[in-house]
């Protein structure tokens, strides 16, 4: 594994590395994978660490780093101009990631042989407060509804102030009805929990309420895997939880790369998840 500037230091507080980075990512290879392999991926570039600027990179052109990686060419439809994404699946593409400073990988719920079929819908809660209590309790309003729609789900913090909460579908369930699936879901969350949460686009209009983001199930949209890490302080991990962990008095901010090990050596929440293929031909939303 080549990296660059190996001793940067991304975390000051930390002294986590650039190399402290890669070997995170490299190390949990086998988990990521399922989530990157044949997936358009999202640069979350910080070049300069936590502290420095950030920007996003879709477009990889041809002929750029890293060499040899898989693209995917789409039409952006908001500039009619071409798009060349990196497809993962690679360990190596993966290792380029960082060394070109990605801290956090995006995902699209779809494949690259397949962009109109969904593998799961995701349901972003970002709570307006900031506060990781008020997800939680978004979290727990969510789930009896998409138990109630025979829909089991597995959520997981966002590595920031939110909630994920991922539902697997089986192959052949289109990416048109699974974002109308969640929307619909969303709506009807925001409908029986008023106070708590909405669906509102326009920050001003929520008025300290939880965001029930659907719409992260739309062509080309994405989030964050499990395992991510994010640009936060202590380098934070999006991390699977078991529904029974989902609680406003949980502290996401343990979960970072100097602990997530310790996490690790206990079962897997999620481990159930690509074996648990749903459809949503007979969800009535």
């Amino acid at each position: 594994m080549l990296v660059s500037n190996p001793t940067k230091v991304w975390w000051p507080d930390d002294g986590i590395t650039k190399l402290d980075m890669a070997r995170f990512y490299d190390g949990l290879w086998t988990k990521l994978r399922p989530w990157l392999r044949d997936r358009p991926l999202t640069a979350e570039r910080c070049p300069d660490g936590m502290l420095g600027s950030c920007f996003y990179q879709k477009d990889f052109a041809l002929d750029g780093p890293p060499a040899g990686t898989p693209r995917l060419r789409l039409r952006a439809a908001s500039t009619g101009k071409d798009v060349h994404y990196l497809v993962g699946g690679s360990r190596a593409t993966l290792a380029a990631m960082v060394n070109l400073g990605c801290i956090a990988i995006h995902v699209m719920s779809t494949r690259a042989s397949n962009m109109r079929d969904a593998d799961w819908l995701a349901f972003d809660l970002d709570p307006s407060s900031g506060e990781f209590a008020d997800a939680a309790r978004a979290g727990l309003a969510l789930r009896p509804l998409l138990d109630d729609a025979r829909l089991t789900s597995f959520p997981k913090t966002s590595g920031s102030r939110g909630l994920h909460v991922f539902v697997p579908l089986r192959a052949g369930q289109s990416l048109d009805e699974a974002r109308r699936v969640a929307v619909a879901i969303g709506e009807e969350l925001a409908r029986r929990e008023p106070k708590l949460v909405t669906v509102a686009h326009r920050k001003s209009a929520r008025g300290g309420r939880v965001f029930a983001d659907a719409f992260r199930n739309g062509y080309g949209q994405t989030i964050v895997p499990p395992y991510s890490v994010r640009r936060r302080p202590h380098a934070v991990v999006s991390t699977p939880l078991a529904w029974d962990e989902v609680s406003p008095r949980l502290d996401p901010s343990r979960f970072t790369i100097r602990t997530l090990d310790r996490r690790l050596a206990k079962a897997d929440p999620w481990a159930a998840f690509w074996r648990t293929r749903q459809s949503l031909r007979n969800v009535a939303m």
